[in-house]
């Protein structure tokens, strides 16, 4: 079924709006090619081609030969106002002669320089004086060369080199190199470059000389990505954190997402498992929906893409741009409640084509066992049952005939990776174009799995004339994602198994196939036979491309067209085969699942700028935006019993056991009008207001369209006068923000009576007929969290410290949320608005930079406290105020929601030590012993019921911080990343299987040498028993699955050297650099599991472990080349 929301605008969607957007890209990517190879003269018998008759202006004599020569020009900006307009006719002439025809009157002199540029000045000089053999103004007498490089010695080309006190000036080449004369021996040069602070550079007769720029520490008129645009950073009224492309690639994550981790405050990043290709979970200023979504919006190079995943490559990254206010997220209106993160992609630049490689080969290994029992303790543990209980004890001839086998060793190996990238990129004033190919294999630490990735960029510019250009943008990646049958998550799983499997069991059945376990309740899989002879492949195909045309209508006014699509084709291929005596019915089991998913998206955005005077800034922005979201899918189920594994799961027809093949089809829209202005008042008083209104086809008539608005307001307090004699402070902003965004992260259809089909028999035969599958509520609307903001930007001691500070508060109502029913409606659940939920936090960023001296230092710190509350749950059908909704969660109602508490909270029964007699124990639960766990009579009922169970964590951290540092020294590079987390709880649901003495399977050292043994046993688990009661109940959890999971961790840290450049350019390279690196090599915690980063699948429950995929510690070499 399909819904309606508004006719469709005509020609702009479907498989022709598709078919348009490929072919408009492929056009401008030929325009390019073209582009880029325009036809070059030099000097000034360079021939300028004059295309018709046509009146122009000094300046655009000037743009005319800058476009077809080599040649830049430089001159004082009030030399050229009172200059007439030029005649020129259609042909060709020489640049000499087209400069003649244009100063002479003027009386104005120019000087073809050595290095590319030519000066205009006042003056006169004599045509004859101005030949091939004197270029130089004949009071320029001393001639000067050298280069201009950073302080690593890398060329800065482009840089400017003016005569102090003149308008005589170069720029220096692609190597940095340049030549310039100035008038004498004494001269001083003034050396400058985008983003480094000033240099003058007295000459004393030298006539060579080296020159080293050091990076300005100021950094406040960096432009940063905001939603629709860019803007100063100095102008910002909003939070918004940004994060470079150096800081991005920094640890070689093999995830854009994973890249962002503990470079943001108020953002919280958590790498959920080891698993290659698996996704990160990103928290910005906590969670604010209970079932309606809590990742934040993804935007590529303007785009709204479907997650970030592993697909993208993050070299291919210029920028991220992460939004957390209101301010900064309302302009995207009903996505932007959980935050932005604003992803630009790298870009061509104008001068010389350069190509890079970067690649590295890496190993990776479990990075912490569990300690588990040998077979000697195992063995001991079960003779100890056995004496207690009057069973057989086993003897040492039938001890030494069994197998000692670890099965992590078994189940774990050392895995190798490895990345290549090359890129190309370049360009002119009117084209440029950067291209990129990757390519990365990651083989994954648990046997039979690994993940490998092909990546293709291409993103272009194209300026087609004075007011019309085009920017185009495309990536494509292919992945593919082996992993073995239960290879990552819950107690079915290869890691879990890997730790449960009894040591004494031996991988191979006297029949020769693999052992299945049957020494659990729950059954068993043999770790070694599955990650063998279980299949299973996740391919996909993602493209992500857009066109953009920006036309500038008249000065200050711009429209930008965009058009884009997200494209996402992924197969599901599993096949267990034959020979694993676990696989369920006889023949081996095989699964096909696909799906289709595209998004398409028009914007169409108005931007105006205006500055009144130098006193008052104004920009503005409106438009409008039509997006269609459509999934298609198809899951074949479980077949079974085939005759033959030769063609696995490509002959699903020879099954003998087969299922009903599903299909579904799912479409959503979204049509937007939005709106921005911006005003500054003497570069102090800085005002923005946004507004969006969304309609949605995810909701009722009733709730369609809402409206969010927002508005801020900052005060650069550095800039009033007071401050003059405040010279340690470089800039102060004070900021203030209120506004309100919306969440419509649910499946579309939830307003309608929805119906499935079933089969039931009459007669002999089967029939087929619907069923409801839920019910309709026109009332259902968006969630709405409405955010206030107060921040401190402050940059002191010349802008070497940096510090920011922010305190927000956000309340999300009406949330979305897929409630439990009662039995008598006939449904299981059914999504509505039921409460409000609450998030407030402090939050803070301190930075310093030291570039001067022989050591140059960067390092940053960033600090967040974030509190959730469920501030309310609704009411009841009697007007009752609800305190609490059970959770239909996985786990049963182990996380349900409680008024005024944190959301999501694990429930159940609080332990007190062990009970040392049967007498004790037959008080307060009758069918208990002694060496049983004692639970806590919460309300003092001498009853333990379900009465007792109490709230028992807290899953979200106090503080979650991070730490950068960069040490630079010479031609060496140190830098390295440390991130944590304090006061937060793990669910470690493995508690209940590994400390459970007394089953077949293995458990925990600790456990077994800190057992009761005994009255007065001062064991802190309870005895080894057979029927182990308590010990691995599925029922209610209790306080022996929580454990503390705040941690300290290395993330990442990487040494690199510069190869001098003596010694690359003589191989005719521009930049050698290699390099070592490590991932999480050192973590400091008391979580005794795999990793305290771990967190199950489930999106509402951050930080409950379930058997999660083991992380992994990685070492890697790698060499980046500049061509």
């Amino acid at each position: 079924m399909k819904i309606k929301l508004i006719n469709r605008p005509p020609c702009l969607f479907g498989k022709v709006f598709l078919h348009l957007i490929m072919k408009s890209i492929i056009f401008l990517f030929c325009s390019i090619s073209l582009a880029l190879n325009p036809i070059k003269g030099t000097g000034q018998n360079a021939e300028i081609i004059v295309e018709s008759d046509v009146t122009l202006n000094v300046k655009q004599v000037f743009r005319l030969i800058n476009k077809q020569t080599d040649y830049k020009f430089i001159y004082r900006h009030d030399l050229l106002k009172a200059a007439p307009n030029i005649q020129l006719k259609k042909g060709v002439i020489k640049a000499g002669d087209l400069l003649d025809k244009t100063l002479s009157p003027l009386s104005f002199t120019y000087n073809f320089t050595d290095g590319s540029t030519i000066v205009v000045k006042k003056g006169s000089v004599d045509s004859s004086e101005r030949s091939s053999d004197k270029i130089l103004d004949k009071k320029l007498q001393f001639q000067v060369s050298g280069t201009i490089r950073d302080n690593d010695g890398t060329p800065l080309p482009g840089a400017n080199i003016l005569e102090k006190g003149t308008t005589n000036g170069t720029q220096a080449d692609f190597d940095g190199n340049f030549s310039i004369s100035v008038e004498n021996e004494n001269a001083v040069l003034v050396v400058s470059y985008v983003g480094f602070a000033n240099k003058e550079v007295p000459l004393n007769g030298q006539t060579n000389i080296s020159v080293g720029l050091v990076e300005s520490a100021a950094g406040l008129d960096e432009v940063v990505v905001i939603g629709y645009g860019s803007m100063r950073k100095s102008d910002l009224t909003g939070s918004i954190v940004s994060i470079s492309s150096d800081q991005i690639t920094q640890g070689q994550p093999t995830s854009s997402a994973r890249a962002i981790q503990g470079k943001a405050a108020g953002v919280r990043v958590t790498q959920k498992s080891g698993r290659p290709g698996d996704e990160v979970i990103i928290r910005i200023r906590g969670g604010n929906s209970l079932s309606g979504g809590n990742d934040p919006l993804y935007v590529v190079d303007g785009l709204p893409v479907e997650g970030l995943g592993a697909d993208f490559n993050p070299e291919d990254i210029s920028s991220m741009e992460i939004l957390k206010d209101a301010s900064a997220t309302a302009i995207y209106g009903s996505r932007g409640s959980n935050g932005v993160v604003l992803i630009t992609t790298r870009r061509g630049k104008e001068g010389k084509g350069t190509i890079n490689y970067h690649g590295y080969y890496g190993v990776q290994s479990l990075r912490k066992k569990i300690d588990l029992l040998d077979k000697t303790d195992y063995v001991a543990m079960q003779n100890e049952i056995a004496v207690k209980e009057g069973g057989t004890v086993l003897s040492p001839s039938e001890i030494a005939a069994l197998p000692n086998n670890d099965w992590q060793d078994l189940a774990y190996r050392n895995a190798l990776w490895q990345s290549h990238q090359l890129t190309a990129s370049g360009g002119n004033e009117n084209a440029k174009f950067y291209s990129s190919v990757n390519y990365m294999n990651q083989e994954g630490i648990l046997k039979g799995s690994d993940y490998n990735r092909i990546g293709l960029r291409l993103n272009g510019d194209l300026k087609l004339s004075e007011k019309l250009s085009v920017q185009a943008n495309i990536g494509f990646n292919r992945s593919i994602d082996n992993t073995s049958n239960f290879a990552a998550d819950g107690w079915g799983a290869i890691p879990f198994q890997a730790i449960v499997m009894a040591p004494t069991t031996p991988i191979f059945d006297e029949s020769g196939n693999y052992t299945k376990f049957t020494g659990t309740p729950w059954g068993g899989t043999n770790p070694v036979g599955y990650s063998q002879l279980s299949k299973s492949a996740t391919s996909k195909y993602r493209v992500v491309s857009n066109i953009a045309v920006d036309y500038k209508i008249i000065d200050g006014l711009m429209l930008k067209v965009t058009a884009g699509v997200d494209v996402n084709n992924a197969s599901y291929d599993q096949y267990n085969s034959m020979k694993l005596s676990g696989s369920g019915p006889s023949g081996g089991q095989a699964w096909k699942n696909k799906s289709n998913f595209y998004r398409l998206v028009n914007e169409n955005i108005l931007n105006y700028t205006k500055s009144f005077n130098d006193d008052n800034r104004l920009s503005a922005m409106a438009g409008f935006s039509y997006q269609e979201e459509v999934t298609d899918f198809m899951n074949s189920g479980r077949y079974s019993g085939f005759v033959s594994d030769v063609f696995e799961n490509n002959n699903m027809q020879s099954a003998i056991n087969t299922v009903p093949l599903s299909t579904g089809y799912l479409d959503s829209k979204l049509l937007s009008y939005l709106g921005r202005l911006n005003y500054t008042f003497k570069d102090r008083y800085l005002f923005t207001a946004t507004g969006r209104y969304d309609g949605s086809s995810k909701f009722g008539i009733n709730n369609k369209y809402a409206f969010f608005p927002s508005a801020a307001f900052a005060w650069r307090v550095s800039e009033e006068s007071f401050m003059d004699n405040v010279t340690w402070v470089n800039s102060l902003k004070l900021r203030t923000s209120i506004g309100q965004v919306g969440n419509q992260a649910i499946s579309p259809y939830q307003t309608l009576d929805r119906l499935t089909t079933n089969t039931a028999v009459f007669g002999s035969g089967e029939s087929v007929g619907f069923v409801a599958s839920g019910f309709s509520n026109e009332n259902l609307k968006w969630e709405t969290t409405t955010q206030t903001d107060v921040g401190i930007d402050l940059s002191f001691l010349d802008s070497r410290f940096n510090f920011v500070l922010d305190y927000y508060h956000k309340k999300t109502t009406d949330l979305l949320y897929n409630a439990t029913l009662p039995p008598s409606s006939g449904y299981s659940s059914s999504t509505r608005n039921v409460g409000e939920i609450e998030n407030k936090g402090l939050e803070f960023d301190l930075s310093y930079k030291n570039l001067e001296g022989a050591v140059k230092w960067n390092s940053s710190i960033n600090m967040s406290f974030n509190r959730s509350k469920v501030v309310d749950l609704g009411k009841d059908n009697n007007g009752n105020v609800i305190e609490r909704i059970d959770s239909p969660i996985a786990g049963g109602n182990w996380f349900p929601l409680f008024k005024d508490n944190a959301p999501f909270q694990l429930f159940g029964y609080e332990l007190d030590g062990i009970y040392q007699t049967d007498a004790e124990a037959a008080v307060l639960e009758p069918g208990k012993k002694a060496g049983d766990y004692r639970i806590v009579d919460i309300n003092d009922d001498g009853i333990i019921n379900g009465q007792d169970q109490k709230l028992l964590t807290h899953l979200e951290p106090k503080l979650v911080f991070g730490m950068n540092n960069e040490i630079r020294y010479k031609n060496f590079e140190l830098s390295f990343l440390i991130v944590g987390s304090y006061g937060n709880d793990i669910v470690n649901e493995f508690n209940k299987y590994y400390t459970a003495l007394g089953g077949k399977w293995n458990v925990t050292q600790e456990s077994w040498d800190n057992r009761w043994t005994g009255p007065g046993s001062t064991g802190t688990y309870a005895t080894a028993s057979s029927s182990a009661t308590d010990n691995i109940t599925f029922g209610s959890p209790s306080s022996l699955w929580v454990e503390d999971g705040s941690y300290l961790r290395l993330k990442d840290i990487k040494l690199a050297y510069n190869i001098p450049k003596s010694i690359s350019e003589k191989i005719n390279l521009a930049n050698i650099t290699v390099y070592v690196s490590g991932s999480n090599l050192l973590t400091i915690t008391k979580y005794p599991h795999y990793d305290p980063e771990a967190s199950w699948t489930s999106s509402a429950v951050n930080g409950w472990d379930r058997g999660v995929y083991a992380s992994s510690k990685t070492i890697t070499g790698g060499i980046q080349i500049t061509f």
